[in-house]
């Protein structure tokens, strides 16, 4: 009897706004990963990483409102048998590769773990690698106060340092450093705009350590055997201090007023307010565009090409904060609604 052929699952994790969606919307489209199957997990109500991923074949699935090192780790090995099956009896086309985007909190060790623990999982898939994106000119802040991008690092088999067109030599350097010295047998990559090839990648996963499995228990900030399973889509999300929480914007909005008050809401809650993103009817004649911005950071906005037959996309804001009450700064800023500005044309 031949021996069954296992799917290979690449873990794609990495802080946030490290460049996760930048990397895994080139993969995607690259020949290594044609046909492949993408899942993305995403903290709050609702998603949009989704929708920014085109594949060469179906749309990436999107487990939303959850985290896949806590709350959403069965429902990750559920998906995943759920997938086998309806490839089996051709529900779906075949798939030879499963890319899976975690949010920017979790850590890889307990998913890891979690697949490895589900029977059918385990027997069909295995984890080819975990490949952690670490931003190279905010390394050393944030591996100095974000513990998940610890954990993120040091459960790598691949290091991609992102935005190197951005950062300097030195933090670039200094970047390297830090990822060989947290995951000494990694194999460490730079990344301008999410530029790695695919084909790099695949041939480093072939050489990369094997993913771990475990971590520090505590890291989570929960028990993952005695959470409450229908607690999973709350409209605030807890993460161990972390919290999120969505502000709609349903009408139009002047950007320049949109901006100043995400740039009140840093000022007021500092490093606290960890990122802002999601849609808003900013763009010409009230057209939507994608707005972004990390602790510290300017606003950013891009303008949303709709993928053709793709559901309208839900306007407003996730906000992720730490230490801080999510739900004040998106009242604060959902508050925008209530006295709408028509953008410019």
């Amino acid at each position: 009897m031949a021996p069954r052929t296992r799917v290979p699952v690449l873990l794609l994790t990495g802080f946030l706004g490290s460049g996760k969606t930048s990397l895994l919307a080139r993969w995607l489209r690259a020949p290594e990963f044609a046909g492949a199957l993408a899942i993305v997990n995403e903290l709050g109500e609702v998603g949009l990483d989704d929708r920014l991923v085109q594949t060469s074949s179906d749309a990436p699935l999107l487990l939303e409102n959850g985290c896949v090192c806590c709350t959403a780790s069965e429902d990750l090995a559920d998906t995943l048998e759920r997938l086998f099956w309806d490839r089996l009896h051709r529900k779906i086309p075949k798939f030879d590769w499963v890319l899976i985007e975690t949010t920017g909190v979790a850590e890889p060790a307990p998913i890891v773990a979690a697949l490895a623990r589900h029977d059918l999982v385990s027997e069909r898939y295995h984890v080819a690698g975990v490949v952690a994106t670490l931003d190279a000119k905010r390394a050393l802040e944030q591996l100095a106060h974000q513990p998940e991008c610890v954990s993120q690092t040091q459960g790598a088999s691949v290091v991609v340092l992102t935005k190197a067109d951005i950062a300097s030599p030195d933090e670039i350097a200094a970047a390297r450093a830090a990822a060989r010295a947290l995951a000494p047998d990694a194999l460490v990559f730079e990344s301008s705009r999410g530029d790695l090839p695919a084909s790099v990648v695949v041939a480093a996963l072939r050489d990369a350590p094997a993913p771990r499995r475990t971590s520090a228990p505590e890291a989570c900030g929960r028990d993952h055997d005695d959470h409450d399973h229908s607690q999973q889509h709350v409209h605030e999300h807890a993460h161990g201090e972390v919290t999120t929480s969505f502000a709609p914007l349903d009408a139009p909005l002047a950007f320049a007023a949109l901006e100043a008050a995400i740039a009140g809401a840093q000022a007021t809650y500092g490093a606290a307010l960890l990122r802002v993103k999601g849609a808003a009817r900013t763009g010409p004649e009230g057209a939507v565009e994608i707005i972004q911005a990390m602790a510290g950071e300017p606003v950013e906005r891009t303008p949303y090409d709709a993928p053709e037959g793709a559901a309208p996309l839900r306007a407003g804001l996730t906000v992720i904060a730490r230490g801080a009450p999510a739900q004040a700064v998106a009242d604060y800023l959902g508050a925008l609604a209530s006295h709408p500005q028509r953008p410019a044309a």
